[in-house]
């Protein structure tokens, strides 16, 4: 007569620990994909502040230098606002450059833009500059 181990046979162990190896690897998917969409998305949007602001600083001489401050997320849900902190003042038709700029900047990653914000399966983003 043989042992159970023997026989090829799995003890119900073996499969619960699989089975909660998998629900942990979940779980952790689903956060990182979510902090990595945020981190894509931010890191896009500093990017295109920051070429709007220095094409501008090139193209109009008059115009006092301003950077990049800092870039905030607001989160509401599933309604995330980027608030882009620039130094300095900006008319209103620079501002609308500079959120153009950053719009385009994010949907270059692949992201789709519709109404002035970007839409992904998670979260909708709005642009507001400050």
């Amino acid at each position: 007569m043989k042992k159970m181990d023997q026989r090829g046979q799995i003890s119900i162990e073996f499969v619960l620990i699989l089975a909660l190896m998998a629900i942990i690897v979940g779980a952790i998917a689903v956060y990182a994909g979510d902090a990595n969409e945020q981190n894509v998305i931010s890191s896009a949007a500093r990017q295109g502040a920051d070429n709007a602001t220095t094409t501008l600083s090139l193209l109009n001489r008059s115009m006092n230098p301003v950077r990049v401050e800092d870039i905030k997320t607001i989160n509401n849900g599933t309604n995330i606002t980027l608030q882009i902190d620039i130094t300095g003042s900006l008319s209103s038709i620079q501002s609308t450059t500079i959120a153009n700029s950053v719009l385009n900047s994010i949907a270059a990653q692949g992201y789709s833009l519709t109404n002035n914000s970007i839409v992904t399966s998670r979260h909708k983003y709005t642009v507001k500059i400050v």
